[in-house]
């Protein structure tokens, strides 16, 4: 009888640690990088600012722990090199698959921060 109930208590604490690593489902419909960079500034640069202040707040106020701000503060320095070796390698203009590629890996940043502020930790 003992070992039963010490068997099920186990079992339900391990189930619980098992649900908890479930990643939560995305919202309907998947990332709409349209809706979260609506009302953010158009240029790359200013995109990257926008991020750097998300990562600022979210150290700031513990939503992101200094492993996750520090990975994501790596994360933005080397999107900031290749904006800056693009721009010099064009001539000081980005042509649309340039921003199109900055843009992508932005979104990408964005989507890891997100997840990263509300995965709970």
């Amino acid at each position: 009888m003992k070992r039963t109930i010490v068997a099920l208590a186990g079992g339900l604490l391990l189930s619980g640690i098992a649900v908890a690593q479930i990643p939560p489902p995305p919202p309907p419909g998947g990332w709409d990088a349209g809706a979260f960079w609506r009302g953010a500034p158009d240029s790359p640069r200013e995109r990257i600012r926008f991020l750097q202040d998300r990562i600022d707040r979210g150290r700031a106020d513990g939503s992101l722990n200094p492993r996750e701000a520090a990975r994501a503060g790596r994360e933005l320095d080397r999107i900031r090199m290749m904006d800056r070796r693009m721009h010099y390698d064009s001539g000081g203009r980005l042509d649309p698959r340039q921003r199109d590629m900055l843009q992508a890996r932005l979104d990408s940043l964005s989507q890891q921060i997100r997840w990263s502020r509300h995965n709970g930790w």
